[in-house]
């Protein structure tokens, strides 16, 4: 919401993105944590997969029609030219719909898909390397996710970004290890200090320390804050559905109350992330339970 910039603001949150390197790790706890007891195998590794789709697909898909929605109406109705569709073509839009724009020279049509495409590719590593990353002797998961991390560096594998962000999923990794008392307490410090490490070379030291806090906070925080609770459960809405509402809601409140000072700037703000957290839970309620109760009968 470029109209509402407050830098004092601006700076404060300035380590936002670090949200990202959160969800990540908790990604690699929770989806391996999902297979835990079930007899997991290669041979049932379609059936896990369509499952994710199920679950995460439909919603993604309506928030992109949604957003090429916003984008027609901008062109027709308030830009004098098109601008934001006027390039748009079938192979961007099929490349959008599989999440591989990073393999093309095609742009992103809602940016936040940018991360769907690296959570697929995990769910790709989980599905194949499951029990051999969880149900074999702890070295496997050591010398595999390291392998990972360096595979960035194959310039045929530099697009699949993945790689680059492998060490954080190790880490959810490493914390599933501890909840399951699969490895010594000793061991598992010893993984959140190696993996802490490559995320540092790997990324940085904001998102190693990040990376290991939410590893380390995932087995000891115990408590339940309602309103948090809630947030996270419209999170994957929130998600998809933020800056569509934000800039939307940015739009039409400037014209109402004329962002003249630093104080109005917070106030629609605040406003606007409301009014986004009201969308998603919409949403929710609407698009993704549906979608979600759909997957949970696959039982896989």
């Amino acid at each position: 919401m470029p109209k509402l910039v407050v830098p004092a603001v601006k700076n404060a949150f300035s380590q936002g993105y670090l949200g990202v390197d959160i969800f990540f790790v908790i990604s690699g706890f929770i989806i391996p944590y999902s297979l835990v007891g079930k007899n997991h195998r290669v041979v049932g590794f379609f059936t896990y997969l369509k499952k994710r789709v199920m679950r995460i697909n439909p919603p993604a898909y309506v928030t992109l029609l949604l957003v090429l929605g916003q984008g027609f109406f901008i062109d027709k109705f308030i830009k004098k030219t098109s601008f934001y569709t006027k390039d748009l073509s079938l192979g961007q839009l099929v490349h959008n719909l599989l999440f591989t724009i990073p393999f093309t020279n095609y742009k992103w049509l809602n940016g936040v898909f940018w991360t769907l495409t690296i959570e697929f590719q995990f769910y790709l590593f989980i599905g194949l390397l499951f029990n051999i990353l969880f149900c074999r002797n702890v070295l496997w998961f050591v010398v595999l996710y390291v392998l990972m991390g360096l595979a960035q560096f194959v310039p045929a594998l530099s697009a699949a970004e993945f790689f680059h962000y492998s060490t954080l999923f190790a880490l959810g990794g490493v914390a599933l290890l501890w909840q399951q008392r699969r490895v010594p307490a000793w061991v598992c410090v010893a993984g959140l200090a190696l993996f802490g490490g490559l995320a540092m070379w790997q990324l940085s030291l904001y998102a190693a320390l990040v990376g290991v806090g939410t590893a380390v906070a995932i087995n000891t925080i115990k408590v339940s804050i309602p309103g948090f609770s809630f947030l996270g459960k419209i999170s994957y809405s929130l998600y998809l559905l933020h800056g569509l509402i934000g800039s939307t809601a940015e739009f039409a409140l400037i014209k109402l109350l004329p962002p003249t000072s630093d104080a109005r700037k917070m106030l629609l703000t605040v406003v606007c992330l409301g009014l986004a957290i009201a969308g998603a839970y919409v949403f929710y309620l609407v698009v993704e339970k549906p979608f979600m109760r759909l997957a949970a009968q696959n039982r896989r």
